[in-house]
């Protein structure tokens, strides 16, 4: 387990699936099997977790180009996260992000998501 705290949660996808709050909306029903697999491949613990979403540390990316590439370079998506975190939370985070990709079609909500866990 790392030593960092997680500190907040960026989930970033293609753009092209549709608005933040749509995303959202369709992944509510999987959120909790998306944060159990976080928890279970240690890229945060249950504490953290709850802290995370009891101070509404969530947020939501859209990938505008360039996704396929994105997907395939784990240092831009580190960097996407980190900024998208850093515009929301107003928080600067360390330069460590932790990355589950959810490739679409293993997806049971059927597009490709990119879990990004951030830590101070």
């Amino acid at each position: 387990m790392s030593t960092d705290t997680a500190i907040g949660m960026v989930f970033l996808y293609n753009k092209e699936e549709g608005s933040p709050d749509k995303v959202s909306e369709e992944l509510s029903k999987y959120f909790s099997e998306i944060t159990k697999h976080m928890v279970n491949q240690d890229l945060l613990g249950l504490p953290a977790l709850k802290e995370i979403m009891d101070e509404k540390k969530i947020y939501w990316g859209g990938i505008k180009k360039d996704f396929e590439q994105t997907l395939g370079d784990n240092e831009a998506i580190g960097s996407i996260a980190w900024e998208v975190f850093n515009q929301h939370s107003g928080i600067t985070p360390s330069d460590e992000v932790k990355v589950l990709i959810y490739d679409e079609d293993q997806a049971p909500w059927k597009f490709t998501l990119m879990a990004c866990v951030l830590y101070k």
